[in-house]
């Protein structure tokens, strides 16, 4: 009983409570505001792994009464999915409660979000039409929810995440400080205040603004407080090996000077690549303020290395050997800021706003994404590969080599494909695509024929 009055009681310590008041608020008008194009249908959670965002929404969604479809990592979250939660398909209330003649509103839970748009990019697209305002014609076209979505995700800088925020009402919920956590164990759990006061650091120490960890430790001081010494704390309490923001570790790493051995600590095998590539991009903003004759041969050496550990990562992507990943993180940040903080003396301090973070695609990505547009025009139009890239081609040749720059029959041409999803913007690409993918006369000597 005192685990769980720690927890409920987290939002008065942890200074959540205006934010769970809003989002209250919010669910409990949102019967009254649905059918207003103009009001943002979805909310999204954001905050470090471990703040507790999971339990906080759902603590708040059940204080008034709600019920919860919950999604997360473990559910095959694409496009099809997402169909399949408009207004048409799922019902707003719990049917099993109208039957006892009591309303009850189901609220939709997208948990883990991050991970949903590691794999099919329709599913993230889908769910951003889903729950954005209706302000043109088309938009209002399309499918919309009656349930209010809920995100959950991390601190993301993924471009279609920071999209989906942005159609969505957003809060933050920042990981608890160490004091917010002392004030926590202090008010609810009396074998706390008998600890001496090293022990209590060594345990705020290893929480690190975690609540999950914070559960546990609660669980121990209230069942078995005599495991509660110096001789068993660096046996119970290993600290977690991972730092989680990417942005931030990448901070550190320009800044401070870190042993070979702590790679495996200061970042996971999922961050090794983006970090890699957000210590390239930022290590300029610090060599710029070196003479030029002293940062350029250092430069160059540094460039070296990385095109070195990057023709590693092609053999290993190549033939899936994923041993080698770890020796070209190591090469391409760990090897390189040892060289720049061993080459000056005297070293700029390193903290931006903002991580500046330039998301190139790749050759491979760009092909995928011309493929699935492709394919998408193939299944709209009920054609194969072959006749459609023959209709554009021939489309071309009737209405005019450059009819993409003139809005009037631009205009024409989409009118013409108003029984599919197909925008003037798909034309465009269309066309840039076979500018650049396919001999301009290739297609027309085939039509002749």
């Amino acid at each position: 009983m005192a685990n769980a009055f720690v927890m409920n009681d987290a939002n008065i310590h942890l200074e959540r409570t205006q934010i769970a008041n809003e989002l209250k608020t919010l669910l409990l008008n949102f019967d009254n505001s649905m059918n207003d194009f103009s009001y943002k249908r979805g909310f999204y959670i954001y905050g470090s792994p471990g703040s507790g965002k999971t339990k906080f929404v759902l603590d708040a969604v059940r204080e008034i009464g709600y019920d919860v479809i919950k999604y997360d990592a473990g559910d095959v979250r694409n496009k099809n999915l997402i169909d399949t939660i408009t207004s048409s398909n799922i019902a707003s209330q719990n049917v099993l409660q109208m039957m006892e003649k009591k309303k009850k509103r189901i609220v939709i839970l997208m948990d883990e979000i991050d991970g949903m748009n590691n794999g099919d990019k329709g599913g993230i697209n889908a769910l951003i039409k889903l729950i954005r305002q209706k302000k043109t014609k088309k938009q209002k076209l399309e499918s919309c929810t009656k349930n209010p979505i809920i995100c959950i995700g991390n601190y993301s800088i993924d471009k279609k995440l920071k999209e989906l925020m942005k159609v969505c009402n957003t809060f933050e919920l920042k990981l608890p400080t160490q004091n917010q956590i002392h004030q926590l164990f202090t008010h609810n759990i009396q074998p706390y205040n008998q600890i001496n006061p090293p022990e209590q650091k060594f345990i705020l120490n290893y929480i690190q603004g975690d609540l999950r960890k914070l559960e546990f430790v609660t669980k121990l001081l209230l069942n078995k407080p005599e495991l509660i010494n110096t001789g068993k704390l660096n046996i119970i309490f290993k600290r977690k090996s991972v730092n989680e923001d990417a942005k931030k570790t990448t901070k550190q790493l320009i800044n401070y000077q870190y042993k070979l051995e702590d790679h495996a600590r200061i970042m996971n095998e999922t961050d090794r690549t983006i970090i890699s590539l957000l210590w390239h991009e930022n290590i300029v903003d610090v060599l710029e303020q070196q003479p030029k004759e002293r940062s350029f041969p250092l430069y160059s050496q540094l460039l070296n290395n990385i095109c070195y550990a990057d023709y590693i990562d092609r053999i290993t992507f190549q033939s899936q050997i994923w041993q080698f990943n770890e020796m070209s993180s190591l090469i391409k940040t760990f090897y390189n800021n040892k060289l720049y903080h061993e080459y000056f003396d005297k070293k700029p301090a390193f903290n931006p706003d903002e991580v500046r973070f330039t998301k190139v695609l790749t050759k491979y990505s760009t092909e995928y994404n011309n493929m699935m547009f492709l394919i998408n025009l193939c299944q709209n139009l009920d054609l194969d590969k072959k006749d459609v890239l023959a209709m554009f081609q021939e489309l071309r040749i009737f209405k005019g080599k450059d009819f993409c720059e003139k809005n009037e029959i631009l205009n024409s041409v989409e009118k013409m494909f108003q029984d599919t999803n197909i925008t003037k913007l798909d034309i465009k690409r269309m066309y840039r695509f076979l500018d650049k993918n396919v001999k301009k006369d290739a297609l027309v000597d085939e039509l002749d024929e």
